[in-house]
């Protein structure tokens, strides 16, 4: 099948009979996706917003649900053509015009794969400070020190199971993330017939911010970033599924459930521990002896370490496979050192407690959105409604002139004009709100929904415009 198509091997469908994930493995993979120490940190985050429970749920199921949605209706184009994320993106930005959305999200991931492999790292150094038999007062104010020296080790062992691509990597996530879930919950409880605790145990309703503030627009806006990411190359993991139903029970069961459960367990966890301490730290320090902060550790690193896997390095590997045409190795290689660059150096530097990660997860997943909305909702409406959901799979391949996807000198100006139009709107409502920030000296809209206008403003534009400029917009009808 391969054979027919002009791209590097990597970036070539994979055919039906080549499928290997069926449906409660692909629940699983995104299950151990989204049950990762971090999502934790969502409900402390939260809990550092003022938010009170239940403010934290309803933010949480609106930002997850959005996400899944645009996890299917992305995904459905993986599962249907066997395609990845790069090659997704031809009709809607062309052949060449592809490389702005891919590069943007590429970088993101590379991002994630630092920050989340950062903090794998800090499970895994509090994990042999416990073993080593260190107080627990010591291991959480030291641990952060530590940690970036731990990473580098972490990005080795990352780098070997991305190895075997997604084929092994499916095998490490089906129980590295219940694993964690189990272990959280039961802790949870745990501390909640604790007595001396510096903190009190939440309640639904009790104090909260305003349901329009920017606040829990800020939490809904986190939530909605923290998987919007895999809402666009979500066919890097799903062109190997054997149908399309395996989304539908992937993404409620595997991402909307347990991202409310998770982010309720960290807000309370947070709360009864007096909010300055990370979900790290808490299982270090308040665990009921060594072994159960041993596992309860162990359990985070390896849940973080498949979110990893699954949601960061076949989007910067593809992407850098798209870029450089090199093999899958050598794309790992380069994305891992990437992931070094971007986070290693940085920690060493300015993450000095607990709460400068906190501060830095909050901006960093608000202020990427911003480029994040505008490509899904151009992806979104090309296939689902531009082009009815049909894409010539042939012409995918095809480059040069006498490509279908080829457009302008390989740039489909409508798909581009609108991406680059809806962040532009981003900044024109920001400007007009006077809510206009300065993030290292880099201007940025202060819109806590930013990824949502970005989102619609991209759609109703690309679909204008296809309309306006049919013959342009749909090049594959010129010949019939």
């Amino acid at each position: 099948m391969g054979a027919t198509y002009k791209d590097h091997p990597e970036l070539l469908p994979i055919p039906n009979d080549k499928r290997t994930t069926t449906g409660w493995q692909y629940t699983l993979m995104i299950l151990s996706m989204a049950i990762t120490t971090s999502i934790f940190f969502l409900g402390w985050i939260s809990q550092i917003l003022g938010l009170n429970l239940l403010q934290t749920v309803v933010a949480a199921f609106i930002g997850n649900t959005v996400v899944a949605i645009i996890m299917y209706l992305n995904g459905y184009v993986g599962v249907k053509y066997g395609i990845p994320f790069p090659v997704q993106l031809r009709p809607a930005f062309g052949y060449r015009g592809s490389l702005l959305p891919m590069i943007v999200r590429a970088i993101v991931s590379v991002f994630w794969y630092g920050v989340d492999g950062y903090i794998a790292a800090w499970a895994m150094t509090e994990m042999i400070f416990v073993l080593m038999g260190k107080p627990s007062d010591w291991i959480v104010a030291n641990g952060l020190f530590y940690a970036p020296y731990t990473f580098v080790f972490y990005l080795l062992l990352v780098w070997i199971f991305g190895y075997y691509r997604i084929t092994g990597i499916k095998y490490f996530d089906t129980f590295a993330g219940p694993l964690l879930l189990i272990f959280f919950t039961w802790f949870t409880l745990y501390m909640t017939g604790q007595p001396n605790l510096p903190g009190k145990m939440p309640s639904w309703t009790g104090g909260g911010v305003s349901w329009l503030s920017n606040s829990f627009f800020l939490a809904v806006a986190v939530q909605t970033a923290w998987w919007g990411t895999i809402a666009l190359n979500v066919s890097d993991i799903c062109r190997w599924n054997k149908g399309t139903s395996s989304l539908v029970s992937g993404h409620i069961l595997g991402l909307i459930l347990p991202q409310i459960f998770g982010t309720a367990l960290g807000f309370t966890a947070t709360t009864l521990t007096g909010g300055t301490y990370s979900p790290i730290d808490i299982i270090a320090k308040y665990s009921p002896g060594v072994a159960v902060a041993f596992f309860g550790l162990i359990f985070a690193f390896m849940a973080t370490a498949s979110t990893n896997l699954t949601g960061d390095v076949p989007a910067a590997t593809n992407a850098v496979i798209r870029i450089t045409r090199l093999g899958w190795v050598k794309s790992l290689t380069i994305a891992t050192v990437l992931a070094w660059l971007l986070i290693g150096p940085y920690s060493m530097i300015n993450w000095k407690q607990s709460l400068d990660v906190a501060d830095y997860l909050t901006n960093f997943n608000w202020y990427y959105s911003m480029w994040l909305g505008p490509i899904a909702g151009v992806m979104v409406i090309d296939f689902w409604v531009v082009r009815k959901k049909e894409y010539i799979l042939d012409e995918l391949y095809n480059p040069g002139p006498q490509g279908k996807y080829w457009y302008s000198s390989g740039i489909n100006w409508l798909g581009v004009g609108s991406f680059l139009l809806g962040v532009l709107g981003e900044y024109i409502i920001s400007w007009a709100r006077g809510t206009l920030q300065s993030y290292y000296g880099i201007p940025v809209p202060g819109e806590e929904l930013a990824w949502y206008y970005g989102f619609f403003i991209s759609l109703f534009l690309y679909w204008l415009l296809a309309a306006l400029f049919k013959e342009y917009a749909l090049p594959e009808k010129k010949s019939k």
